[in-house]
C-alpha cells in the first residue's frame, strides 16, 4: 500500500488504504473517457508511482503470501463461480491441451532456447519458462465483453488461464525441487504432477459439493455468503495442509458452487448478493495485483537487462505458437482463433509471485527477466489485442447492427420519456392536452421506429445477435 512516509505508523495502515482505494477509483473513472484497459492504466500508475519511491513509502510489497493467500483465491473463486460448465465441459478438450500439454511445450522450449541463448544453467531456465508460461488474461477478457466476442472463445481463454495456472504452480514445484537437489525421475515428476493436481481438483469439487448441500438447508443470505468465503479460501488452504494444489482446489470448488449451490439452492436475492459481492471482491483484489505490479518494478533495473528481456520475451510468443500449433490438430481451432489465443496469453502476477518465491543463485537474472516479460505482455498484447481481433474480423461491429442497436436505444429512450408523461397525467401534474401535445410526437416516432426494427430483425446477423442476447439473458435470469 502507498502512504506519505510523513504519516504517523499509528495511521499508516488506513490512510495507505484509502490512497489505494482512491487511486483504483480514479483510474477506473479515467478508463471509460480514455478507452484504455483498466488493469494496463493501473500498471502504468503502479509504474509512476514506484519511479517516486523517494516521496512515498510503499508499505506492502506482492509478495507470494500476499497474492497467494489473501488475493488469488479471491480472484479464482470469482472468475470459477461465472464459468459455465455447460461451455467448459464442451470445450474442455481444447481447454486441457492447452493448460496441460500446451503449458508443458512452452515451458521446455523457453528454458531450452533461453539455456542455449543466454547462458542459463538449464534447471534455473526451465522454471523461469515453468513461472512465465502461466497466462493472466483479465483484460483481454474484459475486451471480449466489449466487442461480443463468441463465448466458446471467451471460455477457452479464460479456462485456460484458471487451469494452467495450477498446472503452472505445481509444475514449478517440481523443478525448484529438482533444482534445490532432490532426486525426482521424469516418471516419478509426471505422478507427482498429477497426484498434485488431481488431488486439488477432487478436494476442491467435494469441498464444493458439501457446501452446496449445506445451502439446500439454509436460507439466510449473510450466513451464505460467509460460508462462500469460507469454501474460497479454506479450499486454497486445506489443500496446501496436505500438499495437492490449493489453486486447483478453488477452481474445482467455485465451478461446483457457481454452477449448483448458487443456480439451484438459493433465492433470488441471496445469488444478487452473493453475486454482487465476490463481483467487487474479484474488482477489488484485480485491481490491487495490477498496480502492486506496476510498484514493484524498478525500471532502472530491467535497463541493464534489456537485451536479455527483448530475447526472452521474443522466445515467449514464438513457444507459444508453437504450441498453439502443434496441438491445432486436437483443438481444431480456426487460425483466427488460434492467432488471438496465442496473443491473448498475457503473463501477470502468478509469474511474478513465483519469481519472487525463488531462493535459488540466479534468483535476480529469473525476476528481471519476469518482470521485463510482464511489462512488455501487459502493454504490446493487451494494447494490440483489439487491433488484432478486428484485423481478423472478430471485433466491432458491421454498419446494419450498429444501426439496428442505435434503433433499439433510441426506442427505449421515447418509451421511457413517454411512461414519465403517462406518470406525470396520472398523478394529475399535466394536463390531457398538454400530454397530447407533449406525447403526439413521440408516439409518431415509436411507430415509426418499430417498423423500422421489425424490417432489420430478418438480417442474420440481427437474429444471430437477438439469440446471443437471449441466451444469455436465460442463463443469467438461471443464475441470479
Amino acid at each position: 500500500m502507498i502512504c506519505f512516509a510523513a504519516v504517523p505508523a499509528g495511521a499508516s495502515t488506513v490512510s495507505s488504504f484509502i490512497a489505494e482505494l482512491l487511486v483504483i477509483s480514479t483510474v477506473a473513472l479515467g478508463c471509460k473517457y480514455l478507452r484504455l484497459p483498466y488493469t494496463i492504466a493501473l500498471v502504468a500508475v503502479g509504474l509512476v508511482v514506484g519511479l517516486m519511491r523517494s516521496f512515498y513509502e510503499l508499505k506492502v510489497q506482492l509478495t507470494p503470501d500476499l497474492l497467494f493467500v489473501v488475493l488469488l483465491p479471491a480472484l479464482l473463486f470469482e472468475a470459477a463461480i461465472h464459468l459455465q460448465l455447460r461451455l467448459v465441459f464442451k470445450n474442455l478438450r481444447t481447454i486441457l491441451l492447452l493448460a496441460v500439454p500446451g503449458l508443458l511445450i512452452t515451458t521446455a522450449v523457453v528454458g531450452w532456447s533461453l539455456h542455449w541463448l543466454l547462458g542459463l544453467p538449464i534447471l534455473p531456465a526451465l522454471i523461469f519458462g515453468s513461472l512465465i508460461s502461466a497466462t493472466d488474461p483479465i483484460a483481454v477478457l474484459a475486451l471480449f465483453k466489449q466487442l461480443k466476442a463468441h463465448e466458446d472463445l471467451a471460455v477457452i481463454v479464460e479456462g485456460e488461464s484458471l487451469l494452467n495456472d495450477g498446472a503452472a504452480v505445481v509444475l514449478f514445484n517440481l523443478l525448484v525441487a529438482a533444482a534445490m537437489g532432490h532426486s525426482i525421475t521424469a516418471l516419478q515428476g509426471v505422478g507427482l504432477f498429477l497426484l498434485e493436481a488431481g488431488g486439488g481438483l477432487l478436494l476442491g469439487a467435494a469441498l464444493g459439493w458439501l457446501v452446496w448441500k449445506v445451502h439446500e438447508k439454509i436460507d439466510d443470505h449473510l450466513v451464505e455468503m460467509t460460508l462462500s468465503t469460507i469454501l474460497a479460501y479454506g479450499s486454497y488452504l486445506l489443500a496446501q495442509q496436505l500438499h495437492t494444489s490449493g489453486v486447483m482446489a478453488v477452481i474445482a470448488a467455485g465451478l461446483l458452487y457457481g454452477n449448483f449451490a448458487m443456480s439451484q439452492s438459493m433465492s433470488s436475492n441471496t445469488r444478487l448478493a452473493l453475486g454482487s459481492s465476490w463481483e467487487y471482491l474479484g474488482f477489488l483484489c484485480n485491481s490491487m495485483v495490477f498496480l502492486l505490479i506496476g510498484t514493484q518494478v524498478d525500471l532502472t533495473l530491467l535497463a541493464t537487462r534489456a537485451g536479455w528481456i527483448a530475447i526472452a520475451f521474443v522466445v515467449l510468443i514464438l513457444a507459444r505458437v508453437l504450441a498453439i500449433l502443434v496441438l491445432s490438430p486436437w483443438t481444431r481451432l480456426s487460425k483466427a482463433w488460434n492467432a488471438v489465443v496465442v496473443w491473448a496469453g498475457l503473463r501477470g502476477s502468478i509469474a511474478m509471485a513465483l519469481a519472487m518465491a525463488l531462493d535459488l543463485p540466479e534468483r535476480e537474472d529469473i525476476l528481471l527477466l519476469t518482470f521485463g516479460c510482464v511489462l512488455l505482455s501487459v502493454f504490446a498484447q493487451g494494447l494490440s489485442i483489439k487491433k488484432l481481433m478486428r484485423f481478423l474480423g472478430m471485433g466491432g461491429k458491421s454498419p446494419g447492427l450498429q444501426l439496428y442497436e442505435s434503433q433499439l436505444a433510441e426506442l427505449a429512450a421515447h418509451e421511457k420519456a413517454l411512461a414519465v408523461l403517462r406518470s406525470r397525467r396520472h398523478k394529475h401534474l399535466l394536463t390531457d392536452d398538454l400530454f397530447e401535445e407533449l406525447a403526439g410526437p413521440l408516439e409518431l416516432c415509436i411507430q415509426e421506429l418499430q417498423k423500422e426494427l421489425s424490417s432489420g430483425e430478418k438480417s442474420p446477423e440481427i437474429r444471430q445477435q437477438q439469440l446471443r442476447e437471449a441466451h444469455s439473458g436465460m442463463q443469467l435470469a438461471k443464475r441470479w
